[in-house]
């Protein structure tokens, strides 16, 4: 989904984030399509969430990664 988002041209740092974005986007999809037979508010309120945590959750992931 994201692959081509920096182009052909993109620096290492630029691909190291753009894998970071990708894990945080999976484990947001994994939580916001975990069922629990809650309506359509809850998935309306964990994509909010998603929304506003996105970021801070590609951060630790790229640290995580950094300190590897």
């Amino acid at each position: 989904m994201l692959e081509n988002y920096y182009g052909e041209r993109a620096t290492d740092k630029q691909r190291k984030r753009l894998l970071a974005v990708a894990a945080a986007l999976e484990i947001a999809k994994s939580s916001v399509g975990a069922g629990n037979g809650i309506s359509g508010a809850r998935t309306e309120y964990d994509l909010q969430s998603v929304a506003t945590e996105i970021a801070t959750l590609a951060d630790a992931i790229q640290a995580a990664l950094e300190k590897a």
